[in-house]
């Protein structure tokens, strides 16, 4: 593709994605592909629809976060174009735009590319952005610039088509020193910055991310030479693809190889795949040094910088500085990222760097030259410069775009900035504390290494679903000392910034204070679990529906348009919320709310759905208790509990022991855990396996549908039962036959694509007058 204008060399192959794409979108609208098949390509493409239908994400990829002023230009023409007019930074170092129709992708990415910029590998289960430190190069701490191999290990990996096929994505880091700013210990794989015997070369860390379920890298390798960085990344790659679960991608990262074979015979499969790899590529890897603008570096004065705030930094270079520029909640117009394109190529190295704290840095930059930089960047209205906690505060895109997101992060992210800054507090004596955000359990906001980390999650109360966050403390990033935040504070949306102003407002006046981490072993444990008795309790809707309304919002709170075409995420959403709130009703002492939330949880899974705790605990009964499911003081209490539901005063009727309800909630939890990708139970007497008599009927062929062996009305059930009600149907089909479901729109929209996910075939999806009919056969099994 000739000489790249960006930081790295696009894979040759990307001219033939982006006309195959154009074709499949061209055929999508012809009805002649599903928009399963397209979203099967796009999305390892890196373009995602978001949360309002009919929108796509696409996700730009730079290497150590490198962008020259011309892909700047590039960038901003693209998002005024086809998009929202608003570029975004994320944690990986990426740069998305958002909101661009589906006719308007292929264009978009076509003229990205004419300044060397792709999104390819910007999603799926594919290698990930290259992240390293936005200081690499001109930090006093580090071993060596570790730039170039950041880069070089992405055009090794890129190429390859087994980068874009791997179980889950593939995400690996580079740091320059111990301290880790990057992130290594928390990647798939890490690098991080040694020298030995005077050879360069990295420690490496493998298995470790952030997810739902986070984990720290383990140490793996003291030092490689620095050439044979691929061949540790090819080789790791290798043992992925062979021993990723593909069949539950909540089980899929490397971190569960890792934790389902132990490191022992980890690093036995590693050694075989290692020795093939240095068969096929007996080279070291090859690194080039990183353009930069030659003028801007010949020599400056040691003269000290003017500063601008906390904005600018010293390099390990005498007469050079760094200088930070804060971007709010990663945000940065097109107007504004072309007009700044001009300063940076007036000033600094050339080249602008992301950074993993969402924001952006100009670095090369001479001492003379910091105060026309600040007075640029004031006319850009980038002149804002808060306190570290504020400016490295972190939040996703949450609900906001995002179709697995709970809460709208970014709403409760200004929330809490705007009650630190109201508040009186000395935030600059705060330090390096980092308050970091993610809109549901899946760490892109990265709160399992931060100070105080949050992930929205949902709770029931009463009838109504409420936004609340976890709160958990103590995350860290240090080689050697990693550790994830800890803690299960669940607090409603609506109090965080409260609770957190008070917690800070408590560190500050501790004896341990600037010490963050001193403060939590000391006494900031004690005080969040004191500060949580007084910010989790929950309002009824009636006393103040703002609890029930999540921030930046003004409707009221729901799951609404998280995963659709992924129904069976929503119904294990809806089983967590449930049994998240019945384990909040205990630790509460109230009893009969958490006996009535464990009994509803599980009942979708049978297609069911509960009008009022009393019916929730007959049904419960029916299906669980008297199938075998759930037996013993679970079975007793449900009883008890059902007895009361009418009375008056349910909870104060309700009078059975807190430890047999603790019980209950912990077999339904259990029967949870067993439940498999198809939403059955390990039974103890299969109950639920033989089909009722009216099932019977209904599975005989309807004659009035050639070739269909089973037809199904599902039209007014809302999802995602329409799914679950499909699924349990096709459970009791034999694999090859044919099942005909009605719908209406919104099931059109999801079941397709969650019965494909289940590994079904759909055969045809057409309108009917108002509804739409679905044909499915089922796989053979």
């Amino acid at each position: 593709m000739g000489q790249s204008q960006g930081i790295y060399n696009l894979p040759e192959t990307l001219p033939d994605d982006l006309e195959k794409l154009r074709t499949m979108v061209s055929l999508l609208n012809d009805g002649a592909i599903s928009a399963t098949q397209l979203q099967a390509f796009r999305v390892p493409l890196g373009v995602y629809e978001q949360r309002e239908d009919g929108t796509f994400m696409l996700r730009v990829r730079f290497p150590a976060g490198g962008v020259y002023p011309g892909q700047m230009r590039k960038l901003a023409a693209v998002s005024r174009e086809f998009g929202n007019g608003i570029l975004h930074v994320t944690t990986r170092q990426d740069i998305q735009v958002h909101s661009v129709p589906l006719d308007s992708i292929h264009p978009a990415l076509v003229e990205l590319a004419e300044a060397d910029l792709s999104t390819k590998g910007g999603g799926g289960n594919t290698v990930r952005n290259v992240t390293a430190c936005y200081s690499a190069g001109v930090c006093a701490d580090e071993a060596f610039d570790v730039t170039p191999y950041s880069v070089a290990l992405t055009e090794f990996l890129l190429p390859d088509p087994l980068s874009y096929q791997l179980p889950r994505k593939y995400k690996l880091c580079f740091s320059g020193c111990s301290k880790d700013c990057a992130g290594a210990t928390v990647n798939d794989v890490g690098f991080i910055a040694k020298e030995q015997d005077g050879k360069q070369g990295f420690s490496v860390h493998v298995a470790g991310g952030m997810g739902a379920k986070s984990s720290v890298a383990r140490p793996f390798e003291d030092f490689i030479p620095a050439g044979e960085i691929h061949l540790l990344a090819e080789a790791v790659k290798r043992v992925f693809d062979k021993n990723g679960n593909r069949k539950n991608k909540h089980k899929a990262r490397l971190r569960f190889v890792m934790e389902k074979v132990g490191l022992e015979k980890f690093r036995e499969l590693y050694e075989a795949e290692l020795e093939e790899v240095r068969k096929e590529y007996p080279a070291t890897i090859e690194v080039r040094e990183v353009a930069h603008n030659e003028k801007a570096l010949e020599g400056a004065s040691s003269d000290a910088a003017e500063s601008c705030g906390y904005n600018v930094h010293a390099q390990k270079q005498d007469g050079y500085f760094m200088v930070d520029i804060p971007l709010a909640l990663g945000d940065i117009s097109a107007d504004t990222l072309e007009k700044l394109s001009d300063v940076v190529d007036a000033y600094g190295e050339g080249m602008l760097r992301t950074t993993q704290w969402q924001n952006i840095v100009l670095r090369w930059v001479r001492a003379e030259d910091i105060a026309p930089i600040c007075e640029k960047l004031a006319e850009l209205g980038l002149e804002t410069c808060d306190a570290p906690v504020l400016d490295n505060m972190i939040a996703c895109a949450g609900a906001s775009t995002c179709r697995l997101g709970i809460c709208l992060s970014r709403g409760l992210s200004t929330a809490i900035h705007d009650e630190l800054v109201g508040n009186g507090l000395d935030l600059p004596a705060l330090g390096d504390v980092k308050i970091l955000i993610s809109g549901c359990p899946n760490s892109c906001g990265r709160h399992p290494i931060a100070s105080i980390g949050l992930f929205g999650a949902a709770r029931r109360v009463g009838e109504k679903l409420s936004p609340h966050y976890v709160v958990q403390l103590g995350g860290k990033v240090e080689e050697g000392k990693t550790r994830l935040a800890k803690g299960m504070f669940t607090i409603p949306a609506r109090n965080i910034p409260s609770f957190i102003t008070d917690f800070l407002t408590l560190f500050t006046q501790s004896a341990e204070f600037p010490d963050f981490d001193a403060y939590l072993e000391a006494a900031g444990e004690a005080n969040a679990t004191k500060l949580t008795e007084k910010y989790s309790v929950v309002p009824s809707y009636d006393e103040d529906s703002s609890y029930y309304i999540d921030w930046s919002s003004d409707e009221p709170f729901s799951m609404a348009g998280r995963g659709p075409g992924e129904c069976g995420v929503g119904v294990f959403d809806l089983i967590e919320v449930d049994l998240a709130s019945a384990r909040d009703a205990l630790c509460t002492g109230r009893w009969s709310y958490a006996a009535a939330l464990a009994s509803r949880a599980l009942l979708v899974t049978q297609g069911l759905e509960a009008k009022n705790d009393t019916e929730a605990f007959a049904l419960f009964n029916k299906h669980f208790v008297e199938a075998g499911l759930v037996g013993g003081k679970a079975g007793e209490i449900v009883a008890q509990a059902f007895a009361c539901a009418d009375s008056q005063d349910p909870a104060a009727a309700f009078s059975a022991d807190p430890t047999a309800v603790g019980v209950l909630v912990e077999a339904v939890t259990t029967l949870y855990n067993s439940m498999d990708a198809s939403l059955r139970f390990k039974r103890v007497e299969g109950a639920l396996e033989k089909p009722s008599v009216d099932e019977e009927k209904a599975s005989e062929p309807p004659g009035g549908e050639t070739g269909v062996d089973r037809a199904e009305n599902f039209r007014g059930v809302a999802c995602p039962l329409n799914y679950v009600k499909t699924k349990l149907i096709l459970e009791q089909m034999q694999g090859g036959q044919v099942l005909s479901v009605l719908l209406d729109k919104p099931g059109a929209d999801n079941v397709p694509g969650s019965v494909t996910k289940d590994g079904h075939t759909v055969v045809s999806l057409d309108r009917v007058d108002d509804h739409w009919r679905l044909v499915v056969r089922k796989a053979d099994k």
